[in-house]
């Protein structure tokens, strides 16, 4: 039986400015970039620091590169919207690879008040897909691993919660996610 709803934050929640600002870069880049928000998502660098890192990377001044990124992060109204209904009946909760503090600067805590839990990899110590981040969340809400959903833009976390036995559910928009997760909850 699922009792819980886990949603990803970027690609999801929210649109993934950083990942649409990389495609300009080559390979190389990119992959360094990813290396600093690796690390930065499980603590081990200050987000400033990997901001400033990523920003050079990218060609950019600090303003610029913060500018860009909040421009680019435009919330799913309709989707937070229907988190709302989902809290009546299941617990909920986001799981992000995002430095420390990187959440409660995105969101307001009404917005935050539509989850039970909010786990962001970088105060964790562990980012998706590794077990533990599942699995800290799951418990975070106070329920096994098999009564859990999870949605994620990225096949690569999806296969991470199932795992360690969550039922997951890639996510493109929020029509397809909605349709999917009624046909699981109906069949579940």
């Amino acid at each position: 039986m699922i009792r819980a709803i886990i949603f990803d934050c970027f690609g999801v929640i929210i649109d993934d400015a950083l990942s649409v600002l990389c495609q300009q870069l080559g390979p190389e880049e990119r992959r360094e970039a990813t290396d600093i928000m690796h690390a930065s998502h499980r603590g081990l660098i200050a987000p400033e620091e990997s901001n400033r890192k990523v920003a050079a990377l990218l060609g950019m001044g600090m303003q610029q590169y913060r500018a860009a990124i909040q421009d680019g992060e435009i919330k799913d109204r309709a989707l937070l919207e229907y988190i709302v209904q989902l809290k009546a009946q299941y617990k909920t909760a986001m799981l992000s690879n995002i430095g420390l503090g990187g959440i409660t600067r995105r969101f307001t805590s009404e917005e935050l008040a539509c989850f039970d839990a909010v786990v962001a990899s970088g105060e964790i110590g562990y980012a998706k897909p590794e077990p533990e981040a599942y699995e800290i969340t799951a418990s975070r809400l106070g329920v096994r691993l098999d009564e859990c959903v999870f949605t994620d833009d990225h096949e690569e976390y999806c296969e991470g919660a199932r795992g360690v036995g969550m039922q997951a559910i890639l996510y493109t928009n929020f029509t397809q996610f909605k349709a999917d997760l009624e046909k699981l909850l109906a069949d579940s």
